[in-house]
């Protein structure tokens, strides 16, 4: 009994050890974003952006810090690091107001007006349900549908004809129509998010050539906060395509930042 006692007492205090330092990294974390926090809030929003940056690299992949990375580039009139960061942001917290008026004010700001939306319906569809939606949420959500309909097929099955089974009827064909939906939903965002790299623009100007190579005939020019799609790269260079994906071109890989947050 009283080594049982030991041995109880000395797990329990080994998970408290463990637990603690696996605690500690959030709490030098926070420390760090306080830090952070009051650089951007006495007007030194470089060094504000660098606080955040480093958080960043430590793995603080967090839409609270992309947020006010985002506004540290935005007061410095850097629109295209701002609207990146207002990207990665609005993917961690899809219905965060404050994000998605920020990221609506920073392309206002934008040189190049260039739309939205795609002409692809797929990817219409896909993008509207990211505005209320992560992946993680929406692949819970449809997983939850598949359960609810087939615990409602299954008692279907049990009951015995007359008007409950009829109503219930009715629930099932709903609760399957509203799975379908769901599970193409999360389709799309799977297809879209693993073929489709959305870029923007963070070069204060770059010219749009027609191959990889500086060597090559200027088509037109793009400013930071340009909103793309990027379609291949080679060497130090990609091929990028406008919303619509008909006017395609070249820029070096370095004037442009891929906003998806897996992919950094």
């Amino acid at each position: 009994m009283k080594k049982t006692l030991i041995y109880t007492t000395l797990f329990i205090g080994l998970g408290l050890i463990l637990g603690l330092l696996a605690v500690q990294p959030s709490f030098a974390q926070e420390n760090e974003m306080q830090v952070a926090n009051a650089l951007y809030e006495n007007g030194r929003f470089a060094e504000a952006a660098q606080a955040y940056e480093q958080l960043v690299a430590q793995g603080a992949h967090d839409s609270a810090v992309y947020y006010n990375l985002g506004n540290a580039y935005f007061r410095q009139g850097d629109i295209g690091q701002a609207i990146v960061n207002y990207q990665r942001a609005a993917q961690l917290s899809p219905r965060d107001a404050d994000i998605q008026a920020n990221l609506a004010m920073a392309r206002a700001q934008a040189v190049d007006q260039l739309p939205t939306t795609s002409s692809s319906p797929l990817e219409n569809f896909a993008s509207a349900t990211r505005q209320y939606l992560t992946l993680n949420e929406m692949a819970i959500f449809a997983l939850g549908l598949w359960f609810l309909f087939g615990l409602v097929w299954l008692v279907y099955r049990q009951m015995e004809n007359g008007r409950g089974k009829e109503m219930l009827q009715y629930v099932l064909i709903l609760s399957g129509l509203f799975m379908v939906i769901a599970t193409f939903s999360l389709g799309s965002r799977i297809y879209v998010e693993n073929n489709r790299q959305q870029a923007v623009v963070i070069a204060a100007v770059v010219d749009v050539s027609a191959g990889p190579s500086a060597d090559t005939i200027t088509e037109f020019e793009l400013h930071s906060g340009a909103e793309i799609e990027l379609l291949e790269q080679r060497g130090d260079w990609v091929r990028l395509a406008l919303p619509g994906g008909q006017v395609q071109g070249w820029i070096p890989a370095e004037a442009v930042a891929i906003y998806s947050v897996d992919s950094f």
